[in-house]
């Protein structure tokens, strides 16, 4: 509504047109603030309605008649309507994705420049003595915009396709991984359970015969060794946690890379698996990376998550001995090579977490970088299972 009372405003006052469409166009920018999603993309897609709009107007013949007018009036905003349509049908992307700088200072630079040098045009006298050729100007324009604006939907999508394909497979590796060591570690009780009456039949003859008391208590630790040196380090209960984590420690294991864990949380957690994998997997791999780089002599993860009315705390530290470079925003740029995938670790974190509505906190001082997340809204299985009971008894 306060749109539609600004633009009609504008409407009837005596701007120039360059000054009321570039009013008009930060009011549809400022419309698209309204919904949730990438903010650039928000803010190009308000530049190419606005385009598509103006375009709209401008790729039918002028006629000079009032029911020609009209009759134009009408078929272009048919038009408009009929791109619009397409487009909703076509585009998929919604923003998600990652694009260089340069890339979107493009696509917000194409519709901006169609916009002004039609406007620019109108007066022209080559264009008002062929009045045919503006037309095809904006219709030009039209399509060039349109087309632009699928290519980079199309790219995009194809990056959302690929990360989601990579992030399943990385879920089937994490499972995969907490199958062999959960099936390992009850091949080696199987082992046990067999061989437990010989084996006590074997230290009682030690003890009768006074062997006992200096080799028992090491027969005991090496028993206890044989069952549990199967078995990952994390065994909270959670599948998508221990899975997750053991499967990055036998990574970091082959760096010499220790984890510390102090995790206190319910087995039974609501935890989105896309969401936790892509948070917890990338903290983690930043952390090994960080370990591995030449110079860095105290190599250990340590790794803290505690769950709390509701909320899901994880602090994850490591050391690290490279330089920390920001960019202008501050943002963490990644030491790694290849400018097409610097800081996309910490980007996807970032991403996931403010989709979930959680907080993030990076802080690195005292060669210590510590990366701190609060996750909202983590409920448990049991208690949803127990709430019909409990109502039930009040």
């Amino acid at each position: 509504m306060l749109h539609l009372l600004c633009t009609s405003a504008l409407h009837f006052t005596s701007l120039p047109g360059v000054v009321l469409l570039t009013l008009n166009t930060l009011l549809i920018v400022g419309l698209s603030l309204l919904y949730r999603g990438n903010l650039r993309w928000r803010i190009y897609a308000a530049l190419f309605v606005t385009a598509l709009i103006f375009l709209s107007d401008t790729a039918l013949a002028p006629m000079s008649l009032t029911n020609g007018y009209i009759l134009n009036l009408f078929l272009s905003k048919i038009l408009m309507f009929l791109l619009v349509l397409i487009s909703v049908r076509l585009f998929r992307s919604f923003g998600d994705g990652f694009l260089s700088s340069w890339h979107w200072l493009f696509l917000f630079l194409c519709p901006l420049f169609s916009m002004l040098v039609t406007a620019k045009l109108a007066n022209h006298l080559t264009f008002r003595s062929n009045t045919f050729l503006f037309p095809m100007l904006s219709s030009g324009l039209l399509l060039i915009n349109f087309l632009i604006f699928l290519l980079y939907d199309r790219i995009l999508y194809i990056q959302i396709t690929l990360s989601k394909n990579s992030l399943l497979e990385q879920n089937n590796a994490y499972y995969v991984n907490q199958y062999l060591l959960t099936k390992e570690r009850q091949q080696e009780i199987y082992k046990f359970q067999h061989d437990f009456k010989n084996i006590l039949l074997g230290l009682r003859g030690k003890l009768q015969s006074g062997e006992g008391q200096t080799h028992f208590p090491a027969e005991l630790d090496k028993l206890l060794g044989t069952i549990e040196k199967a078995h990952g380090s994390c065994s909270s209960g959670n599948v998508i946690i221990d899975s997750i984590i053991n499967y990055k420690e036998q990574a970091a294991k082959k760096e010499h890379i220790p984890f510390y864990l102090d995790l206190n949380i319910p087995a039974q957690l609501e935890l989105d698996t896309i969401e936790i994998s892509v948070i917890l997997g990338n903290a983690l791999d930043n952390a090994i990376e960080a370990c591995k780089v030449e110079g860095n002599t105290e190599r250990h993860v340590r790794i803290q998550m505690h769950y709390l009315n509701q909320s899901l705390f994880i602090k994850i530290q490591n050391p690290y001995v490279h330089e920390i470079r920001t960019n202008f925003r501050g943002d963490i740029r990644s030491t790694k090579s290849g400018k097409h995938i610097r800081g996309l670790g910490l980007k996807n974190i970032q991403q996931r977490i403010n989709d979930c509505n959680g907080l993030l906190e990076i802080s690195y001082d005292d060669n210590l970088f510590t990366i701190e997340i609060v996750l909202f809204h983590i409920r448990r299985k049991d208690q949803e299972e127990l709430k019909p009971e409990a109502s039930g008894m009040i």
